[in-house]
């Protein structure tokens, strides 16, 4: 059916990759979803000034819009080569970029709750999972490209084998991730209250943080499960019993990636966690200890009145 450039008696819905001409429906629900969600975190950026979780989002968001277009072209002509190659880019690449807003939040939560509790140092969290995030970023853009506009079967492989690779960096960042996320939270609930600075101890006890927390969890569980479906997607080949799935590729990609997004504008840090604000002084924990420190030192000289 390589042939076919639309939908006809000899070039049937059956002989696309997918198998079937995606649900008109459910595509402009979830392009309007991630529109949506992509104006309201440029409204929560400008207002909060927080510019790199702000345009993290925004990009992932607006990727997903893209894709849910490029399904509407391949739901007017499942055979549209244009409609394949969008949706198969930016909705492979889309979750790696508010998984970069996710890996920023760590910095801040350590520097406010205590970097001694962290296996590494705040600044260094951006640095490593951000860079991370990039590889997958480009594995999956430059495969994902590959697959779409491969003409032989050996391309289309080998575009496939890029974007799995990708996909699986991206599942090992996640996890990584998480696992120093997880020391790092028990490690300061370990903690006796009095050893935590005023501001962890204000900060660890506000619901709305814990509300933030809670959002970046589900953020983060719903792309992961995103991930390992594209990985059971994709390792089983081009037409697979998963990829041609429309209502596995709706509950497992579409509407994890939607309340994936959701969360993070719900939960936004600019009102539940003050300290990431660039408008807002950053007290640390450090800082804080510095501060009372200082103010220790200095009640301890003699008055020169």
């Amino acid at each position: 059916m390589s042939d076919c450039t639309e939908v006809t008696a000899d070039c049937p819905v059956s002989g696309t990759i997918y198998g079937y001409a995606p649900n008109i429906v459910a595509s402009y629900a979830f392009c309007i979803i991630f529109g949506l969600c992509a104006l309201t975190q440029l409204v929560q950026m400008i207002k909060w000034r927080m510019w790199s979780f702000g345009i993290a989002v925004i990009l992932g968001a607006s990727s997903e819009v893209i894709g849910y277009i490029g399904r509407i072209m391949l739901h007017n002509n499942a055979y549209s080569s244009a409609g394949f190659e969008t949706q198969i880019c930016t909705l492979t690449m889309a979750p790696a970029f508010w998984s970069a807003a996710i890996y920023l939040t760590l910095k801040h939560e350590v520097n406010v709750l205590g970097p001694k509790f962290s296996p590494l140092k705040a600044k260094w969290y951006p640095y490593i999972f951000v860079s991370c995030d990039l590889v997958s970023l480009s594995l999956q853009g430059a495969g994902g490209g590959l697959a779409a506009t491969a003409t032989t079967p050996k391309g289309s492989a080998m575009g496939s084998n890029i974007m799995m690779a990708g996909i699986v960096w991206q599942v090992a960042t996640l996890l990584v991730f998480g696992g120093l996320s997880v020391i790092f939270f028990l490690r300061v609930k370990a903690t006796p209250k009095y050893q935590l600075s005023a501001e962890a101890q204000r900060v660890w006890e506000s619901r709305l943080f814990w509300f933030f927390c809670a959002g970046i969890v589900v953020s983060y569980m719903t792309t992961f499960a995103r991930c390992v479906y594209r990985i059971a997607e994709m390792s089983g080949g081009w037409r697979n019993k998963i990829m041609q799935d429309e209502v596995g590729f709706i509950i497992f990609e579409s509407a994890m990636c939607a309340v994936a997004v959701v969360v993070l504008c719900v939960a936004h840090p600019g009102y539940c966690f003050e300290q990431m604000r660039a408008s807002s002084p950053q007290s640390t924990a450090e800082d804080t200890i510095l501060l009372e420190q200082k103010t220790e030192y200095n009640g301890s000289q003699p008055s020169m009145a």
